[in-house]
């Protein structure tokens, strides 16, 4: 996982645990966010949480494991470790202890990562993941959190990776992200909510949709690049939009994906009761 991302403590038996060292849990939907110190772990989940927080470019605050080292939970009972491995921006997260466990479900797609859970139960008890999860994780869509179980089926990846895609000029496009992205060389406007158009500069939602490159939900003639990066300059993507009025068509191309991110093409996928058409998606 990139060590932008923040991962889950799992206190399944809701055993009276307390971790070392002292965690960061990222509070709040947009930034500037807060970031509590967290010790004891009573609820069955602690979201968001980090090792350390760092400023991003934007001066902003976010979730960050800079370093490798160990993580310690203690309970009356038994102690759990776990190991966060730290290769350039990547993390890889371990365990041997009995009753502990690392997953990584993916969200939306089979290869598309977006949560780390770092879970826990009393050793020698069977657990099982359907019958015994009493919590759905979440999940930011636009300014909302949303309830996601974490045993939620996902999309297969695609067969073959779509760079472009050609759509009216009504159309929409959306976007699927893992990490906060911020976007610059051209206005990007969204309806939401609905019935409303608003400008964006940042995505700090996992997905999002009815975005427009014009205030009446249209594209500007000609072509017309977006850039995508995020706050640690970890990838950046160019985005183009060709609006040929002639046609009366917009071909959105992704021109470039530099950096280390994992994934960036164009799909559409379907999340709970809404639809996301020519969703540009950027993994890292």
């Amino acid at each position: 996982m990139n060590a932008q991302i923040p991962f889950t403590i799992g206190n399944l038996d809701l055993q009276p645990l307390r971790g070392s060292p002292t965690l960061f849990r990222r509070e709040g939907l947009d930034e500037p966010f807060e970031y509590p110190k967290i010790e004891e772990f009573p609820d069955h989940y602690a979201l968001r949480c980090s090792t350390d927080i760092r400023p991003n470019r934007h001066g902003q605050i976010y979730n960050y494991i800079p370093i490798t080292q160990q993580l310690t939970f203690t309970s009356p009972d038994t102690t759990y470790t776990f190991n966060l491995n730290k290769f350039g921006n990547q993390v890889i997260y371990s365990t041997n202890s009995p009753g502990a466990s690392v997953r990584a479900p993916s969200i939306v797609f089979e290869d598309f990562p977006g949560l780390i859970q770092l879970e826990m139960h009393r050793p020698g008890k069977k657990f099982d993941q359907q019958s015994d999860k009493v919590e759905w994780l979440a999940i930011q869509i636009n300014d909302q959190a949303v309830k996601h179980p974490s045993t939620s089926p996902v999309l297969p990846a695609p067969k073959k990776k779509a760079l472009q895609v050609v759509i009216n000029p009504t159309d929409r496009f959306s976007f699927l992200g893992n990490v906060t992205l911020y976007l610059s060389g051209c206005d990007v406007y969204q309806e939401y909510p609905p019935g409303e158009i608003q400008k964006i500069n940042k995505l700090v939602g996992m997905m999002s949709t009815d975005f427009y490159l014009t205030p009446d939900k249209s594209y500007p003639p000609g072509v017309t690049t977006l850039t995508i990066e995020d706050g640690f300059s970890d990838a950046t993507a160019a985005i183009e939009f060709d609006h040929d009025t002639s046609k009366k068509q917009v071909t959105i191309t992704i021109k470039s994906f530099t950096g280390t991110g994992k994934l960036c093409d164009l799909r559409d996928f379907p999340y709970l009761d809404k639809y996301y058409p020519n969703a540009i998606c950027i993994a890292l």
